[in-house]
């Protein structure tokens, strides 16, 4: 889904294993019902970039919207474990002491600070907010703000949680007409975040919330190996485990992402207000600003859960 070896190579010193490292899971993996539109629709777009979309985003990024936003914060994270298959014997434990239990059983979640966390987060989404011609502002000139004459967005934090929980690996390969399986269970976590975004002195229908969630796991570095005495198939492996550094690191890059993912919606409802009447919508597009492309997608985007 979304490629993180320049975030982790620090932890790796073989370079055999950096080299395969876009084969390894960070994250959910695309369906193939997307990946067979990626193909399509990028050889549509190589082809010809006369797409009524593809115009009208292109005419947005080169107008240099003039758009303010405020950044309204969250004090804190909400933390869910969801392994429970290791606790022992948790009868007659009432929610609250059972919610403690499974705390301090984690193995990432009790040791990952909210102020640091949401330090990273906020402040990645400035820095890029920036960088795609925002003027940002906090939440102390909210005074000022709520006098703005220019288009101004509110992007409001409701809610981050921290989900961590396993995740399984699977690897095959088919050797001499038999095909072999390895099954791992990996720690993983999933980063899930509610964000509204609504224009200055929107109504309540004018008011939208949006979901994300993206999920890093532990990266198995494996291979089917055939003795070739004796004909046995032996699956060798080491994992690289992911820690509290490498969530902090992923908390920054989505950072950037979603002021990114907001950025596209911005654009998108231009696209939509100003659609040829006589033709469908079919595309939604997505800004890389690091790489000056533009391409429809259908993921790298907020899920809209209310409109």
């Amino acid at each position: 889904m979304k490629n993180l070896n320049n975030q982790i190579n620090s932890k790796i010193t073989d370079p055999s294993l950096r080299a395969r490292m876009t084969k390894m899971i960070f994250c959910k993996g695309h369906e193939l019902k997307y990946k067979l539109f990626v193909i399509i629709v990028a050889c549509v777009f190589t082809l010809s970039s006369c797409y009524p979309e593809y115009k009208l985003a292109k005419s947005y990024i080169d107008s240099n919207p003039d758009n303010s936003i405020m950044i309204l914060p969250i004090d804190y994270l909400f933390k869910t474990n969801q392994k429970t298959n290791n606790l022992g014997d948790t009868t007659g434990l009432s929610e609250w002491e059972m919610d403690s239990v499974l705390m301090a059983n984690s193995l990432f979640l009790k040791d990952i600070s909210d102020s640091v966390f949401l330090e990273i987060f906020i402040n990645s989404l400035i820095i890029e907010f920036e960088k795609l011609g925002f003027s940002v502002y906090t939440e102390n000139y909210i005074d000022s703000f709520l006098f703005f004459q220019s288009p101004a967005i509110i992007f409001n934090i409701a809610q981050l949680e921290l989900e961590e929980h396993t995740f399984e690996f699977e690897d095959s390969e088919l050797i001499r007409g038999t095909e072999y399986f390895k099954k791992l269970q990996l720690n993983a976590i999933t980063i899930n975040s509610w964000i509204e975004i609504s224009t200055l002195n929107a109504e309540e229908e004018g008011r939208k919330l949006f979901f994300a969630d993206e999920t890093i796991a532990d990266i198995v570095d494996g291979y089917f190996g055939e003795n070739l005495f004796t004909g046995d198939v032996k699956y060798n492996y080491r994992i690289v485990e992911i820690d509290e550094e490498i969530i902090y690191r992923y908390c920054e890059l989505l950072g950037r992402r979603y002021a990114g993912y907001t950025y596209d919606f911005l654009m998108n409802e231009y696209i939509q207000q100003n659609f040829p009447s006589n033709k469908k919508l079919r595309f939604y597009m997505h800004y890389n600003r690091a790489n000056k492309t533009l391409d429809p997608t259908e993921e790298d985007r907020f899920e809209i859960i209310k409109e």
